[in-house]
Protein backbone atom coordinates (compact mmCIF):
# COMPACT_ATOMS: atom_id res chain seq x y z
CA UNK A 1 0.00 0.00 0.00
CA UNK A 2 1.35 3.40 -1.02
CA UNK A 3 -0.06 6.77 -0.14
CA UNK A 4 -2.33 8.18 -2.86
CA UNK A 5 -2.71 11.95 -2.66
CA UNK A 6 -6.42 12.63 -3.11
CA UNK A 7 -5.75 16.37 -3.08
CA UNK A 8 -4.48 15.93 -6.64
CA UNK A 9 -7.75 14.43 -7.87
CA UNK A 10 -9.28 16.42 -10.72
CA UNK A 11 -13.01 15.69 -10.69
CA UNK A 12 -14.66 15.92 -14.14
CA UNK A 13 -16.41 19.25 -14.72
CA UNK A 14 -19.66 17.42 -15.50
CA UNK A 15 -19.69 15.40 -12.25
CA UNK A 16 -21.92 17.58 -10.06
CA UNK A 17 -24.55 18.01 -12.77
CA UNK A 18 -24.51 14.28 -13.49
CA UNK A 19 -25.17 13.21 -9.90
CA UNK A 20 -27.54 16.02 -8.85
CA UNK A 21 -30.85 14.19 -9.43
CA UNK A 22 -29.60 10.95 -7.89
CA UNK A 23 -28.24 12.68 -4.79
CA UNK A 24 -31.58 14.43 -4.33
CA UNK A 25 -33.49 11.13 -4.72
CA UNK A 26 -31.21 9.37 -2.20
CA UNK A 27 -31.61 12.16 0.33
CA UNK A 28 -35.40 12.12 -0.04
CA UNK A 29 -35.54 8.34 0.37
CA UNK A 30 -33.50 8.47 3.56
CA UNK A 31 -35.60 11.32 4.93
CA UNK A 32 -38.79 9.30 4.38
CA UNK A 33 -37.34 6.17 5.95
CA UNK A 34 -37.11 4.26 2.67
CA UNK A 35 -34.13 2.30 1.37
CA UNK A 36 -32.29 4.49 -1.17
CA UNK A 37 -31.41 3.34 -4.66
CA UNK A 38 -27.85 4.14 -5.71
CA UNK A 39 -27.19 4.61 -9.41
CA UNK A 40 -23.56 3.62 -10.17
CA UNK A 41 -22.34 7.01 -11.35
CA UNK A 42 -18.93 6.16 -9.86
CA UNK A 43 -18.31 3.95 -12.91
CA UNK A 44 -18.19 7.08 -15.07
CA UNK A 45 -15.16 6.63 -17.41
CA UNK A 46 -13.93 10.19 -16.87
CA UNK A 47 -14.05 9.87 -13.10
CA UNK A 48 -12.40 6.45 -13.13
CA UNK A 49 -9.62 7.79 -15.35
CA UNK A 50 -9.10 10.71 -12.98
CA UNK A 51 -8.60 8.20 -10.17
CA UNK A 52 -6.24 6.09 -12.31
CA UNK A 53 -4.19 9.20 -13.06
CA UNK A 54 -3.32 9.52 -9.36
CA UNK A 55 -1.36 6.25 -9.02
CA UNK A 56 -1.63 4.32 -12.26
CA UNK A 57 -3.89 1.42 -13.25
CA UNK A 58 -3.59 -0.65 -10.09
CA UNK A 59 -5.38 -1.52 -6.86
CA UNK A 60 -4.69 1.04 -4.15
CA UNK A 61 -4.89 -1.60 -1.42
CA UNK A 62 -2.62 -4.38 -2.75
CA UNK A 63 -1.01 -2.63 -5.77
CA UNK A 64 -1.94 -5.44 -8.15
CA UNK A 65 -2.09 -4.14 -11.74
CA UNK A 66 -5.46 -3.97 -13.47
CA UNK A 67 -4.22 -3.45 -17.03
CA UNK A 68 -6.91 -4.29 -19.56
CA UNK A 69 -9.63 -4.33 -16.91
CA UNK A 70 -11.45 -1.47 -15.29
CA UNK A 71 -10.58 -1.38 -11.59
CA UNK A 72 -13.45 -1.40 -9.12
CA UNK A 73 -14.28 1.97 -7.60
CA UNK A 74 -14.57 1.08 -3.93
CA UNK A 75 -16.38 3.22 -1.39
CA UNK A 76 -13.88 3.36 1.47
CA UNK A 77 -16.73 4.16 3.83
CA UNK A 78 -19.56 1.82 2.65
CA UNK A 79 -22.55 3.63 1.20
CA UNK A 80 -25.52 1.32 1.87
CA UNK A 81 -24.68 -0.90 4.84
CA UNK A 82 -21.82 -1.76 7.22
CA UNK A 83 -21.05 -5.32 8.24
CA UNK A 84 -21.77 -5.81 11.94
CA UNK A 85 -23.46 -2.44 12.34
CA UNK A 86 -27.22 -1.83 12.41
CA UNK A 87 -28.69 0.89 10.26
CA UNK A 88 -27.61 2.46 6.96
CA UNK A 89 -24.11 3.11 5.81
CA UNK A 90 -22.50 6.39 4.82
CA UNK A 91 -25.18 7.10 2.21
CA UNK A 92 -24.24 10.77 1.93
CA UNK A 93 -20.75 9.76 0.71
CA UNK A 94 -22.04 7.58 -2.13
CA UNK A 95 -21.17 10.24 -4.70
CA UNK A 96 -18.27 11.95 -2.92
CA UNK A 97 -15.11 11.31 -5.00
CA UNK A 98 -13.03 11.80 -1.84
CA UNK A 99 -14.53 8.49 -0.59
CA UNK A 100 -13.48 6.51 -3.68
CA UNK A 101 -10.53 4.09 -3.75
CA UNK A 102 -9.52 2.00 -6.77
CA UNK A 103 -9.54 -1.71 -5.96
CA UNK A 104 -8.97 -5.02 -7.68
CA UNK A 105 -11.75 -7.59 -7.60
CA UNK A 106 -9.96 -9.69 -4.97
CA UNK A 107 -9.52 -6.83 -2.47
CA UNK A 108 -13.02 -5.50 -3.06
CA UNK A 109 -15.00 -8.74 -3.26
CA UNK A 110 -12.73 -11.70 -2.46
CA UNK A 111 -12.46 -15.12 -4.06
CA UNK A 112 -8.67 -15.44 -4.33
CA UNK A 113 -7.31 -18.99 -4.12
CA UNK A 114 -5.29 -19.94 -1.02
CA UNK A 115 -4.25 -23.50 -0.34
CA UNK A 116 -6.48 -24.67 -3.18
CA UNK A 117 -9.55 -23.08 -1.62
CA UNK A 118 -11.45 -20.00 -2.72
CA UNK A 119 -11.14 -17.08 -0.31
CA UNK A 120 -13.96 -15.38 1.56
CA UNK A 121 -15.53 -11.97 1.00
CA UNK A 122 -12.98 -9.20 1.56
CA UNK A 123 -13.44 -5.39 1.74
CA UNK A 124 -17.07 -5.30 0.61
CA UNK A 125 -19.01 -3.44 3.32
CA UNK A 126 -16.41 -3.90 6.05
CA UNK A 127 -15.64 -0.74 7.98
CA UNK A 128 -14.95 -1.63 11.63
CA UNK A 129 -13.94 0.95 14.21
CA UNK A 130 -11.84 0.54 17.32
CA UNK A 131 -14.53 2.43 19.20
CA UNK A 132 -18.04 2.28 17.74
CA UNK A 133 -19.08 5.42 19.62
CA UNK A 134 -16.79 7.46 17.35
CA UNK A 135 -18.65 6.47 14.15
CA UNK A 136 -19.92 9.32 11.98
CA UNK A 137 -23.69 8.98 11.63
CA UNK A 138 -24.73 12.19 9.91
CA UNK A 139 -23.91 14.06 6.74
CA UNK A 140 -21.77 16.73 8.37
CA UNK A 141 -20.04 14.54 10.96
CA UNK A 142 -16.39 15.02 11.88
CA UNK A 143 -14.68 11.98 10.33
CA UNK A 144 -11.37 12.79 12.00
CA UNK A 145 -12.85 11.51 15.27
CA UNK A 146 -13.51 8.03 13.89
CA UNK A 147 -11.06 5.44 15.20
CA UNK A 148 -10.74 3.48 11.98
CA UNK A 149 -9.41 -0.08 11.81
CA UNK A 150 -9.01 -0.48 8.05
CA UNK A 151 -5.89 1.26 6.76
CA UNK A 152 -6.59 3.93 4.15
CA UNK A 153 -4.22 4.38 1.18
CA UNK A 154 -5.37 8.01 1.02
CA UNK A 155 -3.93 8.60 4.52
CA UNK A 156 -0.15 8.98 4.50
CA UNK A 157 0.13 7.82 8.11
CA UNK A 158 -1.86 4.65 7.41
CA UNK A 159 0.20 3.68 4.38
CA UNK A 160 3.35 3.76 6.50
CA UNK A 161 1.98 1.21 8.99
CA UNK A 162 2.10 -1.67 6.52
CA UNK A 163 5.42 -3.45 5.92
CA UNK A 164 6.64 -6.65 4.27
CA UNK A 165 9.13 -9.38 5.00
CA UNK A 166 11.54 -10.58 2.31
CA UNK A 167 9.30 -13.56 1.54
CA UNK A 168 6.66 -11.16 0.31
CA UNK A 169 4.27 -11.38 3.25
CA UNK A 170 2.51 -8.23 4.42
CA UNK A 171 2.84 -7.47 8.12
CA UNK A 172 2.87 -4.59 10.56
CA UNK A 173 5.97 -2.50 10.00
CA UNK A 174 8.65 -3.43 12.48
CA UNK A 175 9.29 -0.93 15.25
CA UNK A 176 6.06 1.01 14.72
CA UNK A 177 4.12 1.38 18.00
CA UNK A 178 0.42 0.72 18.15
CA UNK A 179 -1.96 3.47 19.17
CA UNK A 180 -3.53 3.56 22.61
CA UNK A 181 -6.91 2.69 21.02
CA UNK A 182 -5.42 -0.44 19.43
CA UNK A 183 -4.01 -1.54 22.75
CA UNK A 184 -7.35 -0.98 24.43
CA UNK A 185 -9.07 -3.25 21.91
CA UNK A 186 -6.22 -5.81 21.69
CA UNK A 187 -6.01 -5.45 17.91
CA UNK A 188 -3.47 -4.32 15.36
CA UNK A 189 -4.84 -2.17 12.52
CA UNK A 190 -2.25 -3.44 10.05
CA UNK A 191 -2.99 -7.07 10.92
CA UNK A 192 -6.74 -6.55 10.67
CA UNK A 193 -6.34 -4.84 7.28
CA UNK A 194 -4.26 -7.78 6.06
CA UNK A 195 -6.96 -10.16 7.25
CA UNK A 196 -9.95 -8.24 5.89
CA UNK A 197 -8.39 -7.57 2.46
CA UNK A 198 -6.65 -10.97 2.29
CA UNK A 199 -3.36 -9.22 1.53
CA UNK A 200 -1.34 -12.42 1.93
CA UNK A 201 -3.11 -14.44 -0.76
CA UNK A 202 -0.75 -16.80 -2.57
CA UNK A 203 -0.20 -15.14 -5.95
CA UNK A 204 0.13 -11.70 -4.39
CA UNK A 205 2.83 -12.91 -1.99
CA UNK A 206 4.76 -14.44 -4.89
CA UNK A 207 4.54 -11.23 -6.93
CA UNK A 208 5.84 -9.18 -4.00
CA UNK A 209 8.64 -11.64 -3.33
CA UNK A 210 9.79 -11.47 -6.96
CA UNK A 211 9.69 -7.67 -6.97
CA UNK A 212 11.62 -7.44 -3.71
CA UNK A 213 14.20 -9.90 -5.00
CA UNK A 214 14.66 -7.80 -8.14
CA UNK A 215 15.27 -4.65 -6.11
CA UNK A 216 17.71 -6.27 -3.70
CA UNK A 217 19.53 -7.75 -6.65
CA UNK A 218 19.94 -4.28 -8.14
CA UNK A 219 20.96 -2.56 -4.89
CA UNK A 220 24.63 -3.79 -4.88
CA UNK A 221 25.09 -2.22 -8.32
CA UNK A 222 24.63 1.21 -6.74
CA UNK A 223 28.18 0.88 -5.39
CA UNK A 224 29.55 0.30 -8.89
CA UNK A 225 30.35 3.58 -10.64
CA UNK A 226 29.76 2.07 -14.07
CA UNK A 227 26.53 0.23 -13.29
CA UNK A 228 25.07 2.73 -10.80
CA UNK A 229 23.23 5.01 -13.30
CA UNK A 230 21.31 2.14 -14.88
CA UNK A 231 20.68 0.53 -11.48
CA UNK A 232 19.25 3.82 -10.17
CA UNK A 233 16.92 4.06 -13.15
CA UNK A 234 15.70 0.48 -12.77
CA UNK A 235 15.16 0.86 -9.03
CA UNK A 236 13.30 4.12 -9.56
CA UNK A 237 10.90 2.30 -11.86
CA UNK A 238 10.27 -0.33 -9.20
CA UNK A 239 9.67 2.03 -6.30
CA UNK A 240 7.69 4.74 -8.11
CA UNK A 241 4.19 5.24 -6.69
CA UNK A 242 2.65 4.27 -10.04
CA UNK A 243 4.54 0.95 -10.17
CA UNK A 244 3.00 -2.40 -9.23
CA UNK A 245 3.90 -3.60 -5.71
CA UNK A 246 6.01 -0.47 -5.19
CA UNK A 247 5.56 -0.50 -1.40
CA UNK A 248 7.19 -3.95 -1.26
CA UNK A 249 9.94 -2.73 -3.59
CA UNK A 250 10.59 0.24 -1.33
CA UNK A 251 10.60 -2.02 1.72
CA UNK A 252 13.29 -4.15 0.08
CA UNK A 253 15.60 -1.13 0.07
CA UNK A 254 15.19 -0.34 3.74
CA UNK A 255 18.24 -1.53 5.61
CA UNK A 256 20.11 -2.70 2.51
CA UNK A 257 23.74 -1.56 3.00
CA UNK A 258 24.28 -0.65 -0.65
CA UNK A 259 21.09 1.42 -0.83
CA UNK A 260 21.59 3.57 2.27
CA UNK A 261 21.95 7.22 1.29
CA UNK A 262 21.82 6.50 -2.44
CA UNK A 263 18.11 6.80 -3.13
CA UNK A 264 17.33 9.74 -0.88
CA UNK A 265 14.49 9.50 1.61
CA UNK A 266 13.17 6.32 -0.03
CA UNK A 267 16.00 4.29 1.49
CA UNK A 268 15.63 5.75 4.96
CA UNK A 269 15.04 3.29 7.78
CA UNK A 270 13.40 5.81 10.11
CA UNK A 271 10.05 7.50 9.53
CA UNK A 272 8.31 9.76 12.03
CA UNK A 273 4.68 8.68 12.09
CA UNK A 274 3.32 10.95 14.79
CA UNK A 275 1.63 8.05 16.58
CA UNK A 276 0.87 7.58 20.25
CA UNK A 277 3.04 4.75 21.51
CA UNK A 278 1.40 1.66 22.99
CA UNK A 279 4.64 0.60 24.64
CA UNK A 280 4.64 0.84 28.41
CA UNK A 281 7.23 2.90 30.27
CA UNK A 282 9.28 -0.23 30.88
CA UNK A 283 9.41 -0.98 27.13
CA UNK A 284 6.85 -3.79 27.19
CA UNK A 285 4.19 -3.97 24.46
CA UNK A 286 1.10 -5.81 25.69
CA UNK A 287 -0.59 -6.15 22.30
CA UNK A 288 1.27 -9.22 21.03
CA UNK A 289 2.87 -12.33 22.52
CA UNK A 290 6.47 -11.09 22.30
CA UNK A 291 6.53 -9.82 25.87
CA UNK A 292 5.25 -13.16 27.23
CA UNK A 293 8.05 -14.95 25.38
CA UNK A 294 10.62 -12.51 26.78
CA UNK A 295 9.24 -13.08 30.27
CA UNK A 296 9.52 -16.86 29.84
CA UNK A 297 5.77 -17.40 30.20
CA UNK A 298 5.51 -18.72 26.62
CA UNK A 299 7.97 -20.60 24.45
CA UNK A 300 8.23 -20.57 20.66
CA UNK A 301 6.59 -23.67 19.24
CA UNK A 302 3.90 -23.77 21.94
CA UNK A 303 0.48 -24.79 20.60
CA UNK A 304 -2.49 -22.58 21.39
CA UNK A 305 -5.91 -24.24 21.35
CA UNK A 306 -9.53 -23.12 21.14
CA UNK A 307 -12.96 -24.56 20.51
CA UNK A 308 -15.37 -22.68 18.26
CA UNK A 309 -18.85 -23.98 17.44
CA UNK A 310 -17.69 -27.51 18.27
CA UNK A 311 -14.54 -27.33 16.12
CA UNK A 312 -11.09 -27.69 17.68
CA UNK A 313 -8.64 -24.98 16.56
CA UNK A 314 -4.87 -24.89 16.96
CA UNK A 315 -2.20 -22.25 16.39
CA UNK A 316 1.55 -22.14 16.96
CA UNK A 317 3.50 -19.42 18.76
CA UNK A 318 6.45 -18.26 16.65
CA UNK A 319 9.80 -17.03 17.93
CA UNK A 320 8.98 -13.36 17.20
CA UNK A 321 5.66 -13.46 19.05
CA UNK A 322 3.47 -13.87 15.99
CA UNK A 323 0.95 -16.69 15.60
CA UNK A 324 0.74 -19.24 12.79
CA UNK A 325 -2.58 -20.90 12.01
CA UNK A 326 -4.10 -22.35 8.85
CA UNK A 327 -0.91 -21.57 6.89
CA UNK A 328 -1.17 -17.86 7.75
CA UNK A 329 0.83 -15.75 10.18
CA UNK A 330 -0.73 -13.05 12.36
CA UNK A 331 0.74 -10.40 14.64
CA UNK A 332 -1.97 -10.53 17.29
CA UNK A 333 -4.11 -13.23 18.92
CA UNK A 334 -7.26 -11.33 17.94
CA UNK A 335 -6.55 -11.27 14.19
CA UNK A 336 -5.61 -14.96 14.31
CA UNK A 337 -8.87 -15.82 16.08
CA UNK A 338 -10.99 -13.78 13.67
CA UNK A 339 -9.24 -15.36 10.70
CA UNK A 340 -9.99 -18.94 11.76
CA UNK A 341 -13.56 -18.27 12.88
CA UNK A 342 -14.75 -15.68 10.37
CA UNK A 343 -16.16 -13.68 13.27
CA UNK A 344 -15.52 -9.96 13.61
CA UNK A 345 -16.35 -9.65 17.31
CA UNK A 346 -13.90 -12.14 18.88
CA UNK A 347 -11.16 -11.12 21.31
CA UNK A 348 -8.27 -13.48 20.63
CA UNK A 349 -6.85 -13.11 24.12
CA UNK A 350 -9.99 -14.75 25.50
CA UNK A 351 -10.32 -17.16 22.56
CA UNK A 352 -6.91 -18.87 22.69
CA UNK A 353 -5.88 -21.05 25.65
CA UNK A 354 -2.75 -22.92 26.76
CA UNK A 355 -2.25 -25.88 29.06
CA UNK A 356 -0.01 -25.06 32.03
CA UNK A 357 0.68 -28.02 34.32
CA UNK A 358 -2.67 -29.54 33.44
CA UNK A 359 -4.62 -26.31 33.92
CA UNK A 360 -6.20 -24.58 30.90
CA UNK A 361 -5.48 -20.86 30.96
CA UNK A 362 -6.53 -18.19 28.48
CA UNK A 363 -3.97 -15.78 27.08
CA UNK A 364 -5.99 -13.00 28.71
CA UNK A 365 -5.54 -14.55 32.14
CA UNK A 366 -1.83 -15.07 31.51
CA UNK A 367 -1.40 -11.47 30.34
CA UNK A 368 -3.27 -10.21 33.38
CA UNK A 369 -0.39 -11.19 35.65
CA UNK A 370 1.83 -8.69 33.80
CA UNK A 371 -0.52 -5.73 33.62
CA UNK A 372 0.32 -2.88 35.96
Amino acid sequence: MRHVDMNSLVVPATWNAKIAKTVKAVREAVSSGEKPTFRPHWTDPLLRQALVDLAGPKCWYCETPVHGNNPDVDHYRPKSAIIGVEGPGYWWLAYAPSNYRLACGFCNSGGAQTGGQSGRRTKSNHFPLLEEATRATAEHSDYTKEQRVLLDPADDRDARLLGFDLKGYARRRSGVPRSAAEVGRSVCRADETIRILDLNRELLVEDRKTTMGDVRGLAPLLANATAAPLAREMIARKIGVRSDWSAAALEALRGHPHAAGKVGDLASNSTQLGLTSSVLSNGVDLTDLGFLISAGALKPGLILTAVHEGDHREAEVLVDGRISCDARVWSTPTSAARAVTGREDIDGWDFWTINIDGAVTSLSELRGTYRG
